[in-house]
């Protein structure tokens, strides 16, 4: 197994070991992985918070069986796509862990995998589409986690990947997605998908904005998932006795929380991080052309120019929504 270690800028390294077998476990031969900007710029950084035994990212894979499954009714060569959400016990309690963000990820040529993990994809479905299935997923148990439903609006803070699909969710589950971001192109893009309400802080004066939109009474809900609007926007967006939902992984940035604003509008606050017990879900849904992936996938790279995208992506984390590296 060859695998991409990156611990800082000084210390990229493509580390080459024998990759171990464990019980439960399946055999795959990686061929695509989906990186964005803000996970490459993560794994260069020294951040004293950052996880020193998490050196190889990765949470979005397409793979081949390397051998046949009696148990998962798969063949050798047979196409799938990676779950990255881990379920195990930890002191008797159920927890989910994400690959590429509590443990190593999918960046290297062969992987060893949960067998639950692991998903057989359609002929139908590209694997330029089904690299999102994960995105899908959290977004799925985004929404799940709302009280808000069909014909309330719902406030997304970030027109990042995950802002992006969860906006289409809401459209799909007939709620009213209200799409704020500082990025002209990426609203344009949720423009094009029948996202119509997209506001940028730049133009707009966001909670007159949300007012009029609402006729007055805000959003009954917000999902935050981006870093270059302030967080604390997601909490003046909504109604009092409101729902925010802060969504997506644990590497995310930090942020300062006006609490005063939670106390005074006795607002529920959320966290929302992975998307254990979606991913059927999400397939059918890209099977079915409900979410669609065009315009997300800005980069594409060999296995062996990872180095200097992770360069790239240092000096700008925000610059690609998906990089898709290919291995074989």
């Amino acid at each position: 197994m060859k695998a991409w270690h990156i611990e800082n800028l000084e210390r990229i390294k493509l580390v080459e070991s024998v990759l171990p077998k464990r019980e439960g476990e399946v055999k795959l031969r990686v061929s695509k992985v989906a990186i964005s900007s803000t996970d490459f710029a993560y794994f260069a950084s020294d951040s004293p918070n950052k996880n020193a035994q998490l050196t190889v990212p990765g949470h979005s894979a397409v793979a081949y069986m390397s051998e046949d499954d009696d148990n998962l009714v798969l063949k050798m060569g047979a196409r799938v796509v990676v779950s990255p959400f881990v379920k195990h016990i930890e002191h008797g309690v159920s927890k989910i862990s994400v690959l590429g963000v509590d443990e190593n990820g999918l960046l290297s040529d062969f992987a060893s995998v949960p067998a639950e993990n692991v998903y057989a994809l359609p002929d139908g479905i590209p694997d330029d589409e089904a690299i999102f299935a994960e995105y899908i997923a959290l977004g799925n148990n985004v929404l799940n986690s709302l009280e808000a439903g069909k014909g309330d609006f719902v406030v997304i803070v970030g027109a990042s990947t995950l802002g992006l699909i969860i906006a289409q969710l809401a459209l799909y589950y007939q709620m009213i997605p209200i799409l704020v971001d500082l990025d002209a192109e990426k609203l344009a893009l949720a423009a094009s998908w029948g996202v119509y309400y997209t506001l940028n802080p730049t133009y707009d004066n966001l909670e007159r904005r949300v007012e009029e939109i609402t006729g007055g009474r805000m959003a009954e809900s917000s999902v935050y998932v981006g870093d270059g609007v302030p967080f604390n926007m997601a909490l003046r967006l909504v109604k009092d006795k409101g729902e925010v939902v802060v969504a997506g992984y644990s590497v995310r940035s930090g942020h300062t929380i006006d609490v005063s604003v939670v106390l005074q509008k006795q607002l529920r606050l959320i966290g929302v991080a992975d998307g254990y017990g979606e991913m059927s879900s999400a397939i059918n849904l890209l099977a079915n052309r409900i979410v669609k992936t065009d315009g997300l996938i800005n980069s594409r790279i060999d296995f062996s120019a990872v180095p200097e995208m992770v360069v790239q992506c240092a000096e700008y984390p925000y610059q690609y929504n998906k990089i898709v590296v290919t291995i074989d």
